[in-house]
């Protein structure tokens, strides 16, 4: 019976050497990947800022040629729209 304990102490000691082992092992993995992630970071930020400031430019673009004159034609048309229905609104009084 002492033999067979002391076959299992060994075979339980030797999983536990392979399971560090493989703890070890998934830790540099990991340390390796979170190093290579925060080297990624900055270029990634830089190219979100870049496309922030393009399509910043893009919307200011389409106000100013695009979206302000058609805004000052609908509102010239519908003040000259206006001026002419007041201008030919007829008169409410008893001409009936």
């Amino acid at each position: 019976m002492g033999t067979i304990r002391d076959i299992a102490i060994i075979i339980v000691a030797l999983f536990d050497i392979v399971l560090l082992a493989l703890l070890i092992a998934i830790a540099f993995v990991i340390w390796r990947l979170l190093k290579t992630l925060l080297a990624e970071i900055p270029p990634v930020l830089g190219a979100a800022k870049k496309t922030t400031t393009t399509v910043e430019g893009t919307v200011d673009f389409m106000s100013t040629t695009a979206a302000m004159p058609l805004i000052r034609a609908v509102s010239l048309l519908y003040a000259t729209t206006r001026f002419v229905q007041i201008l030919f609104a007829r008169r409410g009084g008893g001409d009936s």
